[in-house]
């Protein structure tokens, strides 16, 4: 009788995670847009990688995220640049939604939430000055050179400026909707486990999904980030593994079609 009576309520759970990370996933092909990577494969990528990711703390599962883009596009100055844009508009959107928080409850401010507005302040600020700089450091360096070291010096200045200008590429005309997406998709996430703690009778507030935010990067969980982090690690490696199934089918069968 328990089970039916709290079905509903678990299958719309389900609905509703499954729609944060449709929000989330649509971001990351976003970025991957001129990559054309094959949608099945991108989707089993963005599972197993989100599901490491939720197994290894500290956000160190973006590494593996980055090998594993950098694989699939054949290019690992596009997997590592890709994942960054991505982690960089996640960020945004918290610092987004940690700034009203703060505001209406000063004390709840960390050490986390305030290294997450200086790194995004930080990005922001090189990203507008890095055309200025490099033009000036450029010049100044092909003028006055005396030495191989000023060769090297600019060899580095031409890789900086290459990353910039591919990165500026991924995020030209995509900035508003990037942000929009990462602001949507922290929401839904908020309403989530605000609907989760009601089911399960777990207090939790406006305040508590502070608390929530700049606990992603440490390890100190609370009782629902628990629960919610083992429904999400289970609902990922559910996916990963069905996707991987028909990953490899699909491939098994692509083998015997070219016999």
């Amino acid at each position: 009788m328990m089970i039916v009576k709290y079905l509903p309520a678990a299958v719309l759970c389900l609905i509703w995670f499954l729609l944060i990370h449709a929000v989330k996933m649509f971001r990351m092909y976003l970025v991957l847009l001129e990559s054309r990577i094959e949608f099945k494969r991108f989707i089993f990528a963005y599972c197993r990688t989100t599901l490491l990711n939720l197994i290894i703390p500290f956000k160190l599962g973006e590494i593996y995220r980055m090998a594993v883009f950098s694989r699939i596009t054949k290019s690992a100055a596009v997997g590592i640049a890709s994942v960054a844009v991505d982690r960089f508009f996640d960020t945004l959107a918290l610092v987004l939604i940690l700034l009203p928080l703060h505001v209406l409850s000063p004390s709840k401010i960390s050490v986390v939430s305030v290294f997450l507005m200086v790194f995004v302040i930080v990005v922001i600020f090189i990203y507008m000055m890095f055309p200025s700089a490099y033009g000036y450091l450029n010049k100044y360096i092909i003028i006055n050179r005396t030495s191989l070291r000023s060769m090297t010096v600019l060899r580095w200045l031409e890789v900086l400026n290459s990353g910039y200008e591919y990165i500026k590429r991924l995020v030209t005309g995509r900035y508003a909707l990037l942000t929009l997406m990462s602001f949507v998709a922290w929401v839904l996430e908020g309403g989530l486990l605000f609907a989760i703690s009601h089911l399960l009778g777990i207090q939790f507030n406006m305040s508590d999904f502070s608390d929530y935010i700049t606990s992603i990067l440490s390890t100190a969980y609370s009782e629902l980030q628990r629960k919610y982090t083992i429904f999400s690690i289970v609902v990922m490696l559910v996916f990963s593994v069905i996707l991987g199934i028909m990953n490899f089918a699909n491939k098994s069968d692509r083998g015997r079609s070219v016999r």
